[in-house]
């Protein structure tokens, strides 16, 4: 499993934004979990769809109410 813990690579201490690493997937600084390589455009993807979907249904929901 990658781990980098080099500082300069985190954000905040919670982002991770290496443009040098092919992945997209990587371990965070301590423990199990994975986060994102949000210097890759497929990260700001998955992020956003998600984000989007649920903005296009409060959307869709409040136009159905005002009908």
């Amino acid at each position: 499993m990658f781990r980098d813990r080099n500082p300069k690579h985190w954000r905040l201490g919670l982002i991770y934004y290496n443009p040098d690493t092919a992945r997209l997937w990587v371990a965070k600084r301590y423990g199990a979990p994975m986060t994102l390589n949000f210097a890759k455009p497929a990260a700001w993807v998955i992020v956003a769809l998600p984000v989007a979907v649920a903005i296009a249904g409060l959307v869709l929901t409040r136009l159905h109410l005002l009908h």
